[in-house]
Order: C-alpha cells, then structure tokens, then sequence
C-alpha cells in the first residue's frame, strides 16, 4: 500500500509540475469565470479563448481546490469514460479495502452488463464473467481497463 501510495504522490508531483497553477495562468483568478460570459472584459475574454484554444482535450475543469471554484471549463458536462486519475482512485479505495479486511485477494468480482459495455481502455470482460479481486487488480493497473474498474465499483455495491 505504502508502495502504491508513494507512485499516487509522484504522479501528482509529476502532473503539479508539468501543468501551471491557476495563478499562473491568470494574474486575477476572481475574474475568471467562463470565456462565454458577458461580464468579463475584453482582456480576459482574449486569455479566456487563448486557453480554450490551445487545450486539445476534448473536456477540461480547473477547479481551485481549496474552495471547489471552477476557473475554466470546457464540455465538462459530457460523460467521458474514466481516465487514468479515476483508475488510481478506484486503485487506491481497493487497497484500502484489502488493507481494512472488507475484501480478499481471492474474493470474485462479478461482472455487469453496464461494466461489459465500455469503451475505452479494455480488458473485454465479458457480462457474469467472474474473475477474482487480484485479476482485477491486475486489469486496472497494467492494462488501464475500464471495463474492470466499471466491474469492480458495481461488483463491491
């Protein structure tokens, strides 16, 4: 676990260096709201539309973590499967789990219809397919399998 735990910080150290703070990007991040909105300024508008611009993702949130303000959005509203950062927290509440005695390395995960029909990064586990919680684990962390990681939050209700 503490293993695991030290790879989550460095990835996020990693992440926290390659990507700007908000007050970086924005020398007053309280007038930032939206590059639609008709309050701003034109100064912010341009910051605004020159950040939309050159994010390539298709969705985007920042989000000042301290008082959940959102600075910038971009289709944040559109389902997306889960990407790397949700498997890590899917990883890390599994371990948790194990670490507490609520599941074991050989208990099942029973795989659901809905886990089955993901896209994505997949190990195309089939609908009742059963595999144990250290396969599963597995799938998650080597092959970044959404379809497993969508089985095992169903599985553990």
């Amino acid at each position: 676990m503490n293993t695991f735990l030290s790879l989550f910080l460095g990835l996020q150290l990693l992440l926290a260096s390659a990507f700007p703070s908000p007050a970086i990007l924005y020398r007053q991040p309280q007038n930032v709201l939206s590059w639609t909105s008709t309050q701003q300024d034109t100064q912010t508008q341009d910051k605004d539309s020159a950040l939309a611009s050159s994010i390539t993702a298709p969705s985007a949130v920042l989000m000042e973590a301290s008082t959940g303000t959102v600075i910038f959005e971009k289709d944040a509203h559109t389902k997306r499967h889960p990407a790397s950062i949700t498997k890590i927290m899917t990883l890390i509440l599994i371990f948790e789990a194990l670490e507490q005695g609520r599941i074991h390395l050989d208990d099942t995960v029973t795989v659901s219809e809905h886990a089955a029909s993901m896209g994505g990064s997949q190990v195309f586990l089939e609908a009742l397919e059963t595999q144990d919680v250290e396969t599963m684990i597995k799938c998650i962390s080597i092959a970044s399998a959404n379809d497993a990681c969508v089985a095992f939050r169903y599985s553990r209700r």
